[in-house]
Parts: C-alpha cells; sequence; structure tokens
C-alpha cells in the first residue's frame, strides 16, 4: 500500500495518511522497520557522523534561526522559489514567508513581520551569503580608508536594531531551521 500511494512520503507521513485515509493503525518506528526491510526507505543518517545537538537557548528572542530553502514548492505550476523562514531557538516559535528568491528584500521583510509580531530578537543565526554577511576581508583600499570592519546591508540593518548577526559555519549549526526544511517540503508539498 505505501509503495502504491505513499512512496513520496516518509515514514512519520505515510503512517498518518494510511490511518486517516485507508484506516491502517501502524507505529511509525513498526512502518519505517518494514519499509528499510524492504528497500524502500533508507535511514538518513547512513553513514553520517553523529553531531551532538546544541542546547536551546532558555528564552524567547535570544537566538532566532534564519534560513532559505529553495525547492519546486507548488509542484511544477508556479516553478522553483524558496520559502524564507524564522525559528526562535528556545520556543520553535516560527514564521515564513514565500519569495521568487532568497535576497535581502526577502531576508529584510521577513525580519520585519517577526520584529512587528514578536519584537526584536538578540541574535540572528544565518547562512554565511554575501547577501546577509560578509566574510571576505577588507581589501587594501578599504584599509587605508580606515575601514576594518566590513557589514554588507543587511549586517548594518540589524547592527542599527543592535541584533548580533552570527554566521553558521556549516548548514548541521543551524540544526533547528535546517531540519523544519524537511519536513516542510514533506508536508507543504505531499500532502
Amino acid at each position: 500500500m505505501y509503495a502504491e500511494k505513499y512512496d513520496d512520503f516518509g515514514p512519520t507521513l505515510a503512517c498518518e495518511k494510511l490511518a486517516e485515509r485507508d484506516g491502517v493503525a501502524i507505529s511509525v518506528s513498526t512502518l519505517r522497520r518494514a519499509l528499510i526491510a524492504c528497500g524502500l526507505w533508507k535511514p538518513e543518517r547512513n553513514g553520517r557522523e553523529y553531531h551532538a545537538r546544541r542546547a536551546a537557548r532558555e528564552h524567547f528572542g535570544e537566538l532566532v534561526q534564519f534560513d532559505g530553502s529553495h525547492h519546486d514548492w507548488f509542484e511544477g505550476s508556479r516553478g522553483r522559489c524558496c520559502l524564507i523562514t524564522l525559528i526562535d531557538d528556545a520556543t520553535k516559535t516560527r514564521l515564513s514567508q514565500f519569495f521568487e528568491e532568497e535576497t535581502m528584500f526577502g531576508a529584510m521583510t521577513v525580519l520585519k513581520r517577526w520584529i512587528e509580531t514578536y519584537g526584536i530578537p538578540e541574535s540572528l543565526y544565518c547562512d554565511q551569503k554575501n547577501a546577509f554577511v560578509l566574510i571576505r576581508g577588507p581589501t587594501d583600499k578599504e584599509l587605508l580608508a580606515g575601514i576594518t570592519h566590513l557589514k554588507s546591508h543587511f549586517g548594518k540593518a540589524c547592527d542599527r536594531l543592535d541584533i548580533e548577526v552570527i554566521a553558521a559555519n556549516s548548514p548541521q549549526a543551524k540544526g533547528r531551521v535546517e531540519r523544519n526544511r524537511g519536513v516542510d517540503q514533506d508536508r507543504l508539498v505531499s500532502d
């Protein structure tokens, strides 16, 4: 039944749909083991190195994770676009919005909505992308002009709001928002 109806679903969503649509009650772990045994599902950690999870921050607004997820969200009817998401590290409160691309306009729009809804976060954890964080050092010309710390327009805006921008060294460092991407793609597209 999984192969016929739900082969593009993960075990958790397939389990929910089997119960909801087909009246088949099975636990997620039992379904996952059966799918792995039949070769219909591969465990995600297959060969990957284990990374211990960083403890979540204690208070809302201490750290907000930021990420854009490029995907065919509308299954061919509109083409690929980007879902930009902010997630509070302590409470997992989230805010997302679709954009054509992951641009500074999109990032600023979602950050503005976050601030209007929840207030100004203390820090923002994002990728090392030049639109958001400049990772190059100053040129000789910039050094001669007295410029020692470079900021993107996004970084300058965050400075004015007293938001610390933290550049993640890897996608795994932003684990909460990265794990959410898979859930979004599974739920928003497959459902």
